[in-house]
């Protein structure tokens, strides 16, 4: 089976595969458009590099949330409710309750905030790559 997998498929070697593009090496920054690209090419080239950025500031945040920990969290917004000995206190301030309120809803807000970022990355990276498909179908046709 492995003889006819190497046979049949030339990519299987290294150097084996004829170029797709224009350009052979890996670009060293993102900055500058390369020339002889076509107006398609370089709208597929900008969604290609949104979708890093939006993957790298993905990856970022989901180990930003992954020191966020659910269990001491509570742990602490507990703590202020029971005296050292683990029993509630006669008279528990209401202001500290409610700076607690406070302080949970503030942080609700901002992860709702990084997720309605995300979704409006991604949706911008999605119409950039469906106009881009559009005008590959329009030029092939």
């Amino acid at each position: 089976m492995t003889k006819f997998v190497e046979e049949d498929a030339p990519c299987a070697q290294p150097g084996g595969r004829k170029k797709i593009g224009l350009i052979d090496t890996e670009p060293q920054s993102f900055g500058n458009d390369p020339d002889g690209l076509t107006p398609q090419q370089l709208a597929l080239r900008e969604a290609v590099i949104n979708n890093f950025k939006s993957n790298k500031m993905k990856a970022y945040i989901a180990k930003q949330v992954e020191y966020v920990n659910a269990s001491r969290q509570i742990g602490e917004g507990v703590r202020f409710l029971l005296d050292s000995s683990g029993n509630p206190p006669a008279n528990l301030p209401l202001e500290e309750i409610i700076e607690s309120r406070k302080k949970i809803e503030g942080q609700i807000r901002w992860l709702e905030a990084i997720c309605s970022e995300l979704k409006l990355n991604l949706s911008l990276i999605k119409e950039i790559e469906e106009s881009a498909f559009e005008l590959i179908a329009q030029k092939q046709n």
